[in-house]
């Protein structure tokens, strides 16, 4: 087995790239609703192509494993990466095949409104992703969208010798608790949302981290938005607001937190420490339009954690 200071890739993201069309609208149009806006940017977009960039911003080894097509977009967002430090190598363009992309909503407050529009192409299959791949990396953060595709190749990583970071999407857990209790057994670090929690635990994030945590997840991360983040371990837990910064576009705010914990995690840093990273990259990722717009601003990550705001968090109990 490959031993953890030998491998190449200190986090490798598996699941999707896209590319994002950003529309500004006088309000976020619902069912039978028109809002009439004008294109504002078109960028590099995808939960795992996120997690991957901010990873690298804050110091780690990134590395992506997608499935693009093999149009100009594809062509773009794997550049673009490339770019920004993350190990593209591993990622497909499929012949003949269409990346997918989004068209995101913003209204005047930045907050969005996603339309994500899936082709034939947005993650690899199982079989493109070997257990070589797998054992280059000290943490695997496979996209959770599909619970068992997730799962699969989490029991692979760990089988590799590998560490194992999910996110969880409110639409992809609803329902099927079994499916999520048996990824969390495999995850050594699982990030939540708003909507996750109260799919999960009716909106309370401390119940929502002691079932995770009960169920073998070693810490987990929620994100409250404007509020920032709580971090809950098995012996810890913390609360991180960043700094006020004018908001300009929330999209891949949970992406970059994520992803910018992760890398400070696996690199040696404490709970405590990686909860401030992350929030500081979703601070900043918060006040440039594009999910990795913030990657060209010039700003370093070690910078804005200093005006990171962290305080103890209620701990969960009956999982000390």
């Amino acid at each position: 087995m490959t031993t953890s200071s030998a491998r190449s890739v200190d986090v490798l993201a598996v699941g999707d790239a896209s590319v994002d069309y950003f529309v500004r609208v006088p309000h976020i149009a619902v069912a039978d609703d028109k809002a009439i806006g004008r294109l504002v940017g078109v960028h590099g977009g995808g939960m795992s192509a996120n997690l991957a960039a901010a990873a690298s911003f804050a110091g780690a080894r990134a590395a992506l494993a997608t499935a693009v097509g093999s149009d100009e977009p594809g062509r773009q967002a794997l550049e673009r990466l490339a770019a920004h430090g993350v190990d593209v190598s591993a990622s497909i363009a499929v012949p003949g095949g269409h990346t997918w992309f989004c068209v995101i909503q913003l209204d005047a407050t930045g907050e969005k409104s996603l339309v994500g529009a899936v082709t034939e192409v947005k993650i690899p299959a199982v079989d493109q992703i070997s257990d070589d791949l797998l054992r280059t990396a000290r943490v695997v953060a496979p996209l959770a969208d599909d619970l068992g595709w997730a799962t699969g190749l989490a029991r692979r990583a760990r089988a590799a010798g590998a560490k194992v970071a999910v996110d969880l999407e409110p639409g992809a857990v609803a329902g099927r608790w079994d499916q999520v209790r048996a990824l969390a057994r495999l995850s050594d670090l699982v990030f939540c949302n708003q909507g996750t929690v109260r799919v999960l635990a009716g909106g309370d994030p401390v119940r929502c981290a002691e079932l995770l945590i009960s169920a073998g997840a070693g810490a987990v991360v929620v994100t409250r938005g404007r509020d920032g983040a709580l971090c809950f371990g098995p012996e810890e837990s913390w609360s991180a607001r960043g700094p006020r910064l004018d908001v300009v576009d929330t999209t891949g705010a949970g992406d970059a937190l994520a992803g910018a914990f992760t890398g400070s995690w696996i690199r040696g840093r404490s709970l405590a420490d990686s909860l401030r990273a992350g929030v500081a990259a979703a601070s900043l990722c918060v006040s440039h339009l594009g999910s990795r717009a913030y990657l060209d601003a010039g700003t370093g990550i070690e910078t804005l954690a200093r005006d990171v705001t962290l305080d103890a968090a209620p701990h969960p109990q009956g999982i000390r």
